[in-house]
């Protein structure tokens, strides 16, 4: 399942206000995330997902999650399960990028998406 774990206390009421929505086309397949939901106790997001691929429709939710480690980890929520395909993989990936952006100094700890380097 596409996941990325970060050792980083992650502002999640930050990251909240600060989401952008994301809409990616390729032709006539499209990746989107547009709707966000921050927990009662600030520990997690659930982010509303859609992806439309060869006129198959695909919703999902990532769901980031903060550990009393001082961890964090972005994953498809597993009470959802769309197939892992490209474009799932693709706005997993776009999502946990942002999530990296918005929290400074964090390491990544263990993931299976293909993430630019720090130094690009």
């Amino acid at each position: 399942m596409p996941h990325l774990v970060l050792d980083a206390d992650v502002d999640l009421e930050s990251y909240v206000r600060d989401f952008s929505p994301v809409l990616i086309r390729h032709g006539k397949d499209v990746l989107r995330a547009d709707t966000v939901y921050l927990e009662r106790e600030h520990r997690a997001v659930l982010i509303e997902a859609l992806v439309v691929e060869a006129g198959r429709k695909m919703p999902f939710y990532v769901v980031i999650s903060r550990h009393g480690d001082g961890s964090a980890t972005l994953r498809i929520d597993p009470l959802t399960h769309p197939e892992r395909s490209s474009g799932v993989r693709e706005l997993v990936t776009h999502l946990a990028e942002g999530l990296l952006q918005s929290t400074p100094g964090a390491e990544v700890r263990a993931t299976n998406l293909v993430l630019p380097s720090s130094g690009a």
